[in-house]
């Protein structure tokens, strides 16, 4: 069942979603993103959060919210306006973290950067990005827990995305390109899409119908259809995924 935001506390003024921060009725603080984000952003932000618990990435607790529309409608002439009502998307906090940075780069596990970069190549995301000019890095690093926590898929499926780009940018470069010199994490990489891909339909399943359309009447589709979804992840099947040119 979606858990219900009960209060909207503020909006986050980092990220480019601005999330609106809320309290759940489990008593939890979630970040949601909504109208304002674009529905296409929930269904990548859907899509890319379960593939990425399939990989076993450390992903922070993710769900499907819904907000009543009396409480979107009570402040949706001003600090509501974009969040919107019904099913929305809800990442929950991450306690005593802050972005990730080149002071605590040395400290992740050598296994999950080799993950988050083949990851990202996976799903096409350019946006996890850190070099000495800066860059969006989308990773939480939490100083207590010694460890990270990934965030942020809303600008995944990116056709413009290449594997030169992602060697150039990516906070992880170095990892992926070591993947792309041993056939042998390739093939491990390849196996472990195949296997997260046999949940696919599941996953496309369970996006709320509203999440396919702009508006609220549902008369105009998102700009990310399913089959594009579908063949980007398929993308690992032909040899010259991880050549680089």
């Amino acid at each position: 069942m979606p858990i219900e935001i009960d209060e909207v506390l503020r909006r986050s003024e980092q990220g480019a979603t601005e999330p609106y921060i809320c309290r759940g009725s489990d008593g939890k603080l979630y970040f949601v993103k909504g109208k304002g984000a674009g529905y296409d952003s929930l269904v990548k932000e859907w899509v890319a959060g379960q593939l990425a618990l399939r990989l076993g990435l450390p992903v922070p607790r993710f769900c499907i919210v819904t907000v009543p529309q009396e409480l979107y409608e009570a402040g949706r002439g001003g600090a509501l306006r974009d969040l919107g009502f019904g099913f929305l998307f809800g990442s929950e906090n991450v306690e005593s973290a802050n972005e990730m940075s080149f002071v605590n780069i040395h400290q992740a596990p050598a296994a999950v950067k080799h993950d988050i970069a083949a990851f990202d190549w996976w799903i096409q995301n350019g946006d996890r990005t850190l070099t000495d000019a800066g860059g969006n890095p989308n990773l939480l690093w939490s100083e207590t827990a010694h460890r990270l926590a990934v965030i942020d898929h809303n600008l995944a499926f990116d056709e413009e995305v290449t594997l030169h780009s992602q060697l150039q940018s990516h906070i992880f470069r170095s990892s992926l390109c070591e993947i792309c010199d041993q056939r042998d994490l390739q093939d491990r990489y390849n196996a472990r899409f195949e296997e997260a891909l046999m949940d696919l339909p599941q996953i496309l399943g369970d996006i709320p119908e509203r999440w396919h359309y702009v508006d609220d009447a549902c008369t105009v589709d998102i700009n990310l259809s399913l089959d594009r979804i579908e063949s980007t992840l398929k993308r690992h099947r032909v040899p010259a995924f991880w050549e680089r040119t």
